[in-house]
């Protein structure tokens, strides 16, 4: 009976509910709903949501020929402050000739902070993926693949402690004047209990079974 409670205790602590993730991160809407764009001031954008890819409609951005810019799209999702939130995705482009593509992830107490400016900073920390025309995580002309497969080197591989939001940002750019392209699909975000309270709160269900079964003895 002892085992059958500590079973129980482990797993209600395991199935406890995810916090509320991303608003069409697989762009099943067809349309942009969810998502806010934002755009360096110095250059163009192009935005859209697109039907060419395995996992269509995705969202895409794009510089065509002679242009130059970076931008792309941002959600805001409240998170409990402690929770641990993971990104994951897919995505594809061609960014040859001076450009970059990113998945961006950061978390902030101020869901009205200038988001899109933080964005266009691109602080090497807020940076969860890349890939550039510079040698990071290449090749520069890519078809669907996970974005986990091309993490930043000082970034927080998708992974990080909510401070009650947290933001995912998508960027592509470049300023080389060739055209430049990158889609991305099924991006799915999990907000769940740091490990640590996980396990306190584990242990602290197993010694509400062990108090009752010394009571019922």
């Amino acid at each position: 009976m002892k085992k059958v409670f500590v079973l129980t205790a482990l797993v209600l602590a395991l199935s406890l509910p995810a916090a509320a993730g991303l608003v069409n991160g697989d762009w099943s809407t067809g349309d942009e709903t969810g998502w806010t764009r934002w755009w360096a001031p110095w250059g163009a954008s192009n935005y859209g949501v697109t039907f060419n890819g395995p996992f269509a409609p995705e969202g895409t951005a794009w510089l065509n020929q002679g242009q130059q810019g970076s931008f792309g799209w941002y959600q805001v999702v409240e998170c409990p402050a402690g929770m641990l939130c993971c990104i994951q995705g897919m995505w594809a482009g061609d960014i040859d000739g001076l450009g970059w593509a990113e998945v961006m992830f950061w978390t902030t107490n101020n869901p009205n902070e200038n988001h899109g400016n933080r964005a266009d900073i691109g602080n090497p920390a807020d940076i969860a993926f890349k890939k550039d025309s510079w040698g990071m995580n290449p090749p520069t002309a890519w078809n669907w693949e996970s974005i986990a497969k091309s993490p930043h080197p000082q970034g927080n591989g998708g992974m990080l402690i909510s401070q009650g939001y947290v933001v995912v940002a998508l960027k592509v750019g470049s300023v080389s004047g060739n055209p430049v392209w990158a889609s991305w699909d099924n991006l799915c975000l999990y907000c769940v209990p740091e490990p640590g309270s996980l396990l306190a709160l584990a242990t602290g269900l197993v010694g509400l079974a062990g108090f009752a079964l010394r009571r019922r003895k």
